[in-house]
């Protein structure tokens, strides 16, 4: 084609050839198909090395190559079956490109083989992988089976955990309720021990009192001892009762059937000035719950009617009532209504003229004796009492420390003819009415019995029983409780016609500092009901940490137990 000849010289005759050209055609053909012969034996020893694509698109290029260098030898021989000029000739290396499309042939067959080899090698692992994938996919299988049962297990677990708490939850509340049922079991059992033993001391009570002719089993020495007996013996005695008296199922249907009586009635006189006194005018609360003493009570009963009573009897049931009559006569009626908490009273005392002309010149007047231990203050009242009227006048009182004696009221006011009347009577304000009863057992009551300041200030009194205390024991027992100031105690003197009761002082607003075994502002108190030769006869005996308090209570007691004006024997056993 012309390609390499210079367009100005003639090339008709070719040159010869060059020597080196023929003597050294190998070298020369080794240089001339260096991109052929080793370009294959190249590619022959670095396909070793090459993946399978790789190996393919070289194969092709050495193919493409192999054309090229064909085609290029057949362009240099004549066209019209001869050779000219340069190319006249066959080509003097022939031979070593046909040695070298050999060799190139022989490494195609040899990577032709290979890549046979290698798709061979590839359908196997295709096959493989399908098996494995095959394989997986019933692994996935199973394994989505295995998780669907353990959820299954999973849920059947958490129900029957759940039905298992519920199990557990309900077998605790049985056993709650077992336990609760096994406690009330025995505090039924020991209410009904205890009232057993209350139903046999009832029975005492109620019945005909006898005995050896002592007080109580033992003197005063055996008071300090523990009342004549071990106190600390097992099983000596039954429980303390949690009353604070008598079972309320064994009354006496004939003492509570005058109870009704011992409210003031005032239906004859008409209201005014602070309206009626009855069930209904109720005093205003003092923040805390007040200690309630109803006249209904049937501990708080007298076993006598009321038709007959004097003056005298009126301020006793006073005494254990918060509300009753206090005096009366032809002209002039006196009612009161109290209602104490803790330290602070308050109380609303009704005068009431009964008769057809007004009183003048009415006055009242509260005098104590104890001022540092009392503190009284009484509210205005008009000066003029009409007939057929009553007026309330409102007190308040307050416990400053224990006192002992009560208070008096006069009254005064002129007669319709203008003559002058004084009344002078005691006030129903005591001790007890600032006291409340509390529960001890038989082993903290002899402790509290013995303990050397509750025994200084010991104080009894022997007194000489009321002809209408002279029957049953229970009209003794109405009437030294005090509406509950004081709490029986039943089982803890082995003599059953001896009483025990405790109470327990409010702390003053003005306390004069008791020392620190004496906080509990505890009075003890014994009542021994003589018998045989000592019938009709009561020794009283009060321990507590403080004497005053000790020495009122003698006295409340003994005012309850004795008949009016009749000599008695006090006497103080600790020293002073």
């Amino acid at each position: 084609d012309g390609s390499g000849l210079d367009a100005g010289q003639d090339y008709s005759v070719p040159p010869p050839p060059p020597p080196a050209a023929v003597d050294g055609h190998a070298g020369q053909s080794d240089g001339y198909f260096k991109g052929y012969g080793g370009a294959a034996a190249a590619t022959d020893t670095g396909a070793q090395g090459l993946s399978n694509p790789e190996l393919i698109d070289r194969i092709s290029q050495l193919e493409r190559q192999l054309a090229r260098t064909a085609m290029g030898g057949m362009s240099a021989a004549p066209r019209e079956g001869g050779y000219s000029g340069y190319f006249g000739a066959p080509p003097p290396l022939t031979r070593s490109m046909s040695a070298d499309a050999e060799a190139l042939e022989a490494g195609r067959a040899s990577l032709q083989q290979r890549l046979e080899a290698a798709e061979r090698e590839l359908r196997e692992d295709k096959e493989a992988s399908r098996g494995h994938r095959l394989r997986a996919e019933q692994l996935e299988l199973k394994l989505k089976d295995r998780e669907q049962l353990l959820v299954h297990a999973k849920e059947m677990w958490m129900k029957e955990n759940v039905r298992a708490s519920r199990l557990a939850d309900a077998l605790t509340a049985a056993e709650d309720k077992l336990a609760d049922q096994e406690k009330r079991l025995s505090e039924v059992s020991e209410r009904y021990a205890e009232a057993q033993q209350e139903v046999r001391q009832l029975r005492h009570l109620l019945g005909t009192s006898g005995g050896d002719g002592a007080f109580g089993g033992g003197g005063a020495g055996d008071l300090a001892a523990g009342f004549g007996a071990d106190p600390y013996a097992p099983n000596s005695r039954a429980k303390v009762p949690a009353s604070n008296g008598f079972a309320k199922n064994h009354h006496n249907p004939a003492t509570t059937g005058n109870l009704s009586q011992a409210t003031w009635h005032t239906s004859d006189l008409d209201a005014s000035r602070g309206g009626g006194f009855g069930v209904g005018d109720e005093l205003p609360a003092m923040g805390s719950p007040s200690r309630a003493m109803p006249s209904s009570s049937p501990q708080m009963s007298q076993p006598l009617g009321l038709d007959g009573d004097t003056n005298a009897d009126r301020f006793r049931r006073l005494c254990l009532l918060n509300d009753a009559v206090l005096y009366e006569d032809e002209l002039l009626q006196v009612g009161v209504k109290s209602e104490y908490s803790g330290c602070e009273g308050q109380l609303a005392v009704f005068f009431g003229n009964k008769s057809t002309a007004a009183l003048q010149a009415f006055t009242v007047q509260y005098f104590v004796r104890e001022e540092h231990a009392l503190r009284l203050v009484a509210s205005p009242i008009s000066q003029q009492l009409e007939a057929d009227r009553q007026i309330v006048q409102r007190l308040a009182v307050t416990l400053l420390e224990p006192f002992v004696e009560t208070p008096w009221l006069r009254l005064q006011f002129l007669l319709p003819d203008a003559s002058p009347r004084r009344i002078q009577l005691k006030f129903p304000i005591m001790l007890p009415k600032f006291m409340a009863g509390r529960e001890l057992s038989p082993q903290d009551f002899f402790r509290h019995w013995r303990q050397q300041s509750l025994v200084l200030n010991e104080v009894t009194s022997i007194v000489h029983l009321a002809e209408r205390l002279r029957g049953p024991l229970v009209h003794v027992a109405r009437s030294i409780v005090f509406g509950g100031a004081l709490r029986l105690h039943h089982g803890v003197d082995t003599n059953p016609d001896n009483f025990v009761l405790v109470s327990q002082l409010a702390e003053p607003s003005g306390g004069r500092g008791l020392d620190q075994e004496a906080q509990d502002n505890l009075c003890l108190i014994r009542v021994e009901v003589g018998s045989g030769r000592f019938t009709g006869k009561a020794r009283v005996v009060v321990r507590s940490s403080d004497h005053v308090a000790a020495k009122a209570l003698v006295d409340c007691i003994v005012n309850q137990l004795a008949e009016p004006n009749a000599p008695h024997a006090s006497g103080v056993s600790g020293a002073r």
